[in-house]
């Protein structure tokens, strides 16, 4: 009786299992990107470091001016204008610089959502995370060639508020000429 209940349990047990391989599971798709690459060699990036190049330009000759004035004649004047050059030149590219990556690193995964769903992916992993794959499956090229139809504005949001401030201030002097005129009382 033991042995017919173990064998009863066995059977069982194997045609569970048996059911359990008749479920189909849905396809997995899995592509790599080499991410290094195709975050910088795109449009995007290379506009990305025209535009700080561009932001840079003034300020790093303002500072390069201010050392040669401080080689010159190292002054307490001249020490303290290229120290605040200096510091102005940092602290704007700096914080340009993560402004800058982070909108363009925004963008990048947007792209590679897009890209994912788009051709029914389930996966796409970092190349450098990936020990061994197929050519078939690294998708660098596509994601650049999307990256480089991508168009992104990197005007700081401040210097777009800039011109509407610049209007209301004219005005909002005028009303506050005619009382400046008054005399005091």
């Amino acid at each position: 009786m033991k042995k017919t209940f173990i064998l009863l349990a066995a059977a069982a047990l194997a045609l569970m299992l048996m059911a359990g391989c008749d479920r189909q599971e849905p396809s997995v798709k899995i592509c790599i990107v080499d991410e290094a690459a195709a975050f910088k060699d795109n449009k995007v990036a290379k506009d990305a470091m025209a535009y700080l190049q561009q932001l840079g330009a003034p300020m790093q000759a303002e500072a390069e001016a201010a050392y040669k004035a401080m080689q010159e004649n190292q002054t307490e004047e001249t020490v303290a204008a290229y120290k605040l050059a200096m510091g102005k030149l940092q602290n704007t590219m700096n914080g340009e610089q993560q402004r800058i990556v982070a909108l363009v690193d925004a963008k990048f995964n947007e792209v590679l959502e897009k890209y994912r769903a788009e051709n029914g992916l389930t996966l796409i992993l970092s190349k450098q995370a990936v020990i061994s794959a197929s050519d078939a499956v690294d998708i660098t090229a596509d994601i650049v060639a999307a990256m480089d139809g991508v168009v992104l504005d990197f005007t700081p949001p401040a210097a777009a508020a800039a011109p509407e401030k610049e209007e209301a201030a004219p005005e909002a002097a005028s009303e506050a000429a005619p009382e400046a005129a008054k005399p005091a009382e």
